[in-house]
């Protein structure tokens, strides 16, 4: 097997003044997660609250949904792999797996940019086309007749195609309704109405046992409330 060169995991613990649970406690081995970049948040809180509650430890990694299977397949050593599209998990060996979350697609710019007629953009944001948001991008600007710019610039996830517009390299970006909502230097100009691209779902797959008590908490009530708080939808 070829070497495989991974990013620095983020390592987080128990918050102080929790006691661990019996079953799964500190010298439990920690479990890694990666997930797309567009969960960072919610992903970061809910297994944050895990770990206080069960004294486990994690590991998250946030990247392009198509680079982390990429690396799972190369042999990274993951538990659970949250993806922004249902079929990048069929290119993993999932032991289980559920769909968990919905989103929306939207245009932004910055917040002083006050006209804006998507049609007539200079300048356009979009995420890499194996990457699921460039996916849908593609497919939602194909559906309402609007051509791509000439001068289309390509981020290696969302969060990278955000970052492009609030530091004004490009006019306009096309990114998840979450991600935009994070970034005070950005406002949303566009909503794309749903049926103009694959619905957005995000969907867990389990790759190991170790996983197993983290990847069942995500369809726990307190968890799929802190996922609406942080914008997104559930899938039914």
């Amino acid at each position: 097997m070829k070497s495989v060169s991974i990013p620095i995991l983020l390592l987080l613990g128990a918050c102080d003044g929790k006691s661990a649970s019996p079953a799964s406690g500190p010298a439990a081995a920690p479990v890694t997660v990666f997930a797309a970049s567009s969960l960072k948040e919610v992903v970061t809180a809910i297994a944050k609250e895990w770990s206080a509650r069960t004294g486990r430890l994690h590991r998250l990694q946030f990247e392009a949904t198509s680079t982390l299977a990429r690396q799972i397949q190369e042999g990274a050593p993951a538990d659970l792999f949250v993806s922004a599209a249902p079929e990048w998990l069929e290119m993993v060996k999932s032991v289980e797996k559920f769909d968990w979350l919905s989103n929306r697609l939207v245009c932004v710019v910055r917040t002083e940019e006050r006209e804006f007629d998507l049609k007539r953009v200079e300048s356009l944001a979009l995420a890499n086309e194996q990457v699921p948001a460039g996916k849908y991008a593609r497919a939602a600007l194909e559906h309402l007749g609007i051509r791509i710019p000439e001068r289309r610039i390509y981020g290696q996830n969302v969060r990278d195609v955000l970052s492009r517009v609030s530091e004004g390299g490009a006019q306009a970006g096309i990114v998840y309704a979450t991600d935009a909502a994070i970034d005070p230097r950005v406002r949303v100009a566009t909503t794309f109405p749903p049926e103009s691209h694959p619905r957005i779902l995000y969907s867990v797959g389990l790759l190991r046992p170790e996983g197993k008590a983290l990847y069942d908490v995500l369809r726990e009530p307190w968890a799929l409330e802190i996922a609406r708080k942080h914008g997104f939808g559930e899938t039914n």
